[in-house]
């Protein structure tokens, strides 16, 4: 299982790659982009004027008839295509629709949660309340005991990708890194459950993980969420680790759905 899930996400990974580098250089290369397209559609073309030809029919006709092929074929083509991302457009804009609004009951809200975890309480607020069965962690060393603590206390929820894999203090700067270890991780999570059933928990951690982890989140139509303290300390509201057991000592607001 484990090697077939490995080769599947190595799969999509070049695939990806390709596909990012063949964008790059339509844009670096416009004309020979331009050039390219259109001797394939060309060479396409004079396939199916000869696939189509007869014994009877003129080097006109067959123009022709196959450029009424190639047209129909455009036409549905181009209309599939438009739809398809005029789709993608309305959906990032409803996306944010619910910004701000709490999510309502929380418990057992996910299946799977990607955390960034944090020395204070709210990655325990969140296995406590919303009780995912699974999670996988955005950490570095100075937070390894209190990850490994959280692992004993909800010995129930599986963690396995992230468990030996925490981020160095040079990669907490490196967005890219962080961005591509929460898609490793997420990827690992959508195997095994819907996207809908997945959330990624954008609380703690560094501003740049923060915003990694959110443009992985959006890149993979992953839900994300942020834990806001009921309790009032110096004028910011916080989680307070004294009322950890009550499930009301936090909101669970959507930052993007």
């Amino acid at each position: 299982m484990i090697a077939t899930s490995s080769t599947y996400l190595l799969k999509i990974n070049m695939y990806k790659k390709f596909w990012h580098q063949l964008l790059k250089n339509a844009r670096r290369y416009p004309i020979l982009t331009v050039i390219t397209i259109f001797f394939i559609i060309g060479a396409s073309n004079l396939f199916l004027m000869l696939y189509i030809s007869s014994n009877d029919d003129t080097w006109f006709e067959l123009l022709d008839n196959s450029g009424i092929v190639i047209g129909w074929i455009s036409f549905i083509s181009a209309w599939a295509f438009t739809i398809r991302y005029w789709m993608l457009r309305k959906e990032a804009e409803t996306n944010f629709r619910n910004v701000g609004e709490e999510l309502e009951p929380v418990r057992e809200a996910f299946d799977a949660s990607l955390i960034l975890a944090s020395r204070n309480c709210q990655p325990e607020w969140h296995l406590r309340h919303i009780q995912p069965k699974r999670v996988e962690f955005i950490w570095t060393s100075t937070v390894e005991e209190q990850v490994n603590n959280l692992l004993e206390i909800f010995p129930n929820i599986t963690c396995i990708e992230s468990r030996n894999e925490p981020l160095s203090n040079e990669q907490t700067y490196d967005i890219k890194e962080i961005k591509e270890q929460c898609k490793s991780f997420l990827k690992h999570l959508i195997i095994d459950y819907p996207k809908e059933r997945i959330c990624v928990d954008l609380t703690a951690g560094t501003s740049i993980m923060t915003i990694a982890a959110f443009q992985a989140a959006e890149e993979m139509g992953i839900t994300s969420i942020y834990l806001l303290g009921n309790t009032k300390k110096n004028q910011i509201y916080i989680i307070d680790e004294n009322n950890i057991d009550d499930p009301k000592e936090a909101k669970v607001i959507f930052l993007s759905r």
